[in-house]
């Protein structure tokens, strides 16, 4: 077992690139991810034991995030809680343009804890991936984060 050190905004990233990327109203595939394309079965099972570690870091981040927007957000009409990026927002009444507004000093200290904290690092264990488990791949995927956890080999540098 291999371990890397990625920032926490990389797991997201490493997420989807593993599992692939959907829009969520129109279910359009965005990117298939690299779980599915044609890959050997032992290599596709140390891929997902990766993607199984990402997620449980991802859902921890999630955690997080969430108490960030307990921390600064403030209930909505819905009773939702909400940053919005304005405040004071004054509207022309005719026009319905914004004739001023500013910007939210919470939403500011959310911004700057949360890329505080995707900016941590954190430590991954894996299987050592080598250039060569992907040999047979032909993928129009991009796969930047990924690559960081393969090994390559003197012979195919």
């Amino acid at each position: 077992m291999e371990k890397t050190v990625l920032k926490l905004q990389e797991f997201y990233a490493l997420e989807t690139e593993l599992l692939g990327l959907k829009n969520n109203q129109t279910n359009e595939v965005i990117s298939k991810g690299l779980l599915s394309e044609k890959i050997k079965l032992t290599t596709k099972y140390w891929l997902n034991d990766l993607s199984k570690k990402i997620i449980t870091e991802k859902e921890e981040l999630d955690k997080l995030r969430t108490e960030l927007i307990t921390k600064h957000g403030t209930p909505d009409k819905e009773g939702n809680l909400t940053i919005p990026f304005y405040i004071n927002e004054v509207v022309d009444e005719e026009t319905n343009e914004v004739v001023s507004r500013e910007i939210n000093p919470s939403f500011q200290s959310f911004q700057k804890e949360f890329n505080d904290l995707l900016n941590e690092e954190r430590e991954i264990e894996h299987y050592a991936f080598k250039l060569e488990d992907f040999d047979n791949v032909e993928s129009e995927g991009v796969y930047s984060t990924f690559f960081k956890l393969i090994k390559v080999s003197e012979e195919n540098a």
